[in-house]
């Protein structure tokens, strides 16, 4: 019998059908396009986001689940008389969702964990589905939260950005280097990778191959570090960029020691600050 429910912030790729085959519930993030607001995954989807990034040629903005929508969660899994583990982004990426859910556990007051995963997008989606795993297989929640931040500590995310401006306006980076990307025109490449819990570059490249190859060369320099000779579990991810996550594939089957890889599209949440066209993937490493 499952006792534990996973909750985590909507956004970053889950695909609906591993939501509904492990229970995860999911809280929406706001979502900003100019004068407009969303609630991700309830009134706008990544295909509509996109569309108005592209034809109003704005810079979309994200905000912290409100109170309100993490309240009814604790609520009602309070009421089925259940506790919950929450898998949450990087608290150095949104240490606003931090602050509500802990105004909201004190509203509510009911037996949760928080594991902050230290990581986004795919790498934070390749935990919570570890820890949904042993949820649907009636593990406690110790036993859950135990695994999920080893899953963590060995779990990088490493990524393709074309067009840095995202992340200027999101805050994550300084405009020297939005500029620095424009004027010498590559492709920058960053991860947030060894539990830093930030965005950091590793490199660039001047094609989508380039950067493969990079992606696939820092999984290698991994496995050297972790003394281990197989990837556990590999998701790759894009934004509007089908042809360079299907290269990844690839060049990741030909060159990687992998027991399991999924594909997923960016969630609204995950695209606001890399941008469309993003690419890339999270690995775990047991």
């Amino acid at each position: 019998m499952q006792n534990v429910v996973i909750v985590t912030g909507s956004g970053h790729g889950l695909p609906e059908k591993i939501i509904k085959e492990y229970g995860i519930i999911l809280f929406p993030f706001g979502i900003h396009i100019g004068d407009e607001g969303f609630r991700d995954g309830v009134d706008i989807t990544p295909e509509k986001m996109i569309k108005m990034i592209y034809d109003k040629k704005i810079v979309p903005k994200t905000s912290a689940p409100t109170i309100g929508d993490l309240v009814n969660i604790l609520e009602s899994i309070k009421n089925e008389g259940k506790s919950a583990v929450f898998v949450l982004m990087s608290s150095k990426l949104s240490a606003a969702t931090y602050e509500s859910l802990d105004n909201a556990k004190k509203k509510v007051g009911v037996d949760i964990e928080i594991i902050d995963t230290m990581q986004a997008a795919q790498g934070k989606e390749l935990i919570v589905i570890e820890a949904a795993k042993l949820a649907r297989a009636g593990k406690s929640m110790e036993e859950i939260v135990s695994h999920a931040k080893k899953v963590a500590a060995r779990t990088n995310t490493i990524l393709g950005i074309p067009n840095l401006k995202y992340l200027y306006y999101g805050g994550r980076i300084g405009r020297a280097k939005v500029l620095m990307g424009s004027m010498m025109k590559v492709i920058p490449i960053v991860a947030i990778r060894d539990m830093e819990g930030m965005i950091s570059p590793v490199g660039r490249a001047r094609n989508i191959f380039q950067v493969n190859q990079k992606i696939v060369d820092t999984m290698k320099e991994d496995l050297k570090k972790f003394n281990a000779n197989k990837i556990k579990s590999i998701v790759i991810g894009h934004a509007d960029n089908k042809e360079a996550a299907q290269s990844l594939k690839k060049i990741i089957e030909e060159n990687i020691n992998c027991e399991e890889m999924l594909e997923m599209e960016f969630g609204c949440a995950a695209i606001v600050h890399p941008g469309p066209k993003a690419w890339g993937a999270g690995y775990y490493i047991e």
